[in-house]
């Protein structure tokens, strides 16, 4: 639903909520499996996409990026592209 924040949950890379939507990103919580894995959040919907931000995992434990109250938009929609052996829960809201 339009306007309400959410979470989605990803294992490969993946678009956060409607493809090529407008999409505010409130926070991003990975794991990574057995080795360091990093997470790059794009503006748009493929691994090609401009890279927004990105930040580097640490192996066995959970790291968690926060965007403050406001979040971080992304005018062409989120992609979240991300390495093998990792698991990502993003809080995101799709904006008109």
């Amino acid at each position: 639903m339009v306007g309400m924040s959410t979470t989605q949950y990803v294992t490969t890379d993946s678009v956060i909520g409607k493809s090529g939507a407008r999409t505010r990103v409130f926070q991003a919580t990975w794991l990574s499996d057995g080795t360091a894995r990093d997470l790059q959040l794009r503006n748009g919907a493929t691994d090609s996409a401009t890279l927004f931000t990105s930040a580097a995992g640490v192996i066995s434990k959970t790291v968690t990026l926060i965007f403050g109250t406001e979040g971080l938009v992304f005018p062409a929609g989120c992609f979240v592209d991300i390495g093998s052996s990792v698991s990502v829960a993003v809080t995101y809201r799709v904006e008109l």
